[in-house]
């Protein structure tokens, strides 16, 4: 085919960012009668801004003087670790896991917000997202990402003509 292994990624990126993680928040949309218009308000905005232009930051900062192809022709895989930091109400026998809020995948997708534009063209791309939260321990709160970018397409590969002898021209099957 074309000499590179499709199982192998073409190039890794990893990097932490510090901080608790703030979760994609959900939004609630209003009609108001009198503007004659929709208003969407979103759940926990300023600390979700704040997230996620600490995610975009770090991802530029690890892309500095540094090559990374970010294409619509490529596939991506994610990985994340959260890190999240133990309520001083829970001790650690108690909760074990952080099996409560914030929710994994509203995480995973302020992530992914933050990071389109930056390391790949669109969230969409990403093919493979394996992610887990934990409560801090060794590690400070954060989150702890890899991204690894996948060829996607084929180099086409041109046909060889087929070469025709001059008996072939003369010869019909139909005329048996």
């Amino acid at each position: 085919m074309t000499g590179i292994d499709l199982d192998e990624p073409q190039e890794i990126i990893s990097f932490i960012v510090l901080g608790e993680p703030s979760p994609e928040g959900s939004t609630r949309s209003f009609y108001i009668p009198k503007l004659n218009r929709t208003v969407t308000t979103h759940q926990n905005q300023t600390r979700l801004n704040a997230w996620r232009n600490r995610v975009a930051t770090e991802a530029q900062n690890v892309l500095f003087e540094r090559e990374w192809t970010s294409d619509r022709a490529s596939a991506y895989t994610l990985d994340v670790d959260f890190v999240l930091p133990r309520p001083p109400s829970v001790p650690p026998h108690r909760r074990i896991r952080p099996t409560v809020k914030p929710d994994i995948d509203k995480l995973v997708r302020a992530i992914n917000d933050a990071l389109t534009g930056i390391l790949f063209p669109d969230d969409c791309q990403v093919v493979s997202i394996r992610v887990t939260k934990d409560y801090e321990g060794e590690r400070r709160p954060g989150a702890y990402l890899r991204v690894c970018r996948y060829q996607n397409v084929f180099d086409k590969r041109k046909k060889a003509k087929k070469k025709v002898a001059d008996d072939d021209l003369l010869f019909d099957p139909r005329d048996d």
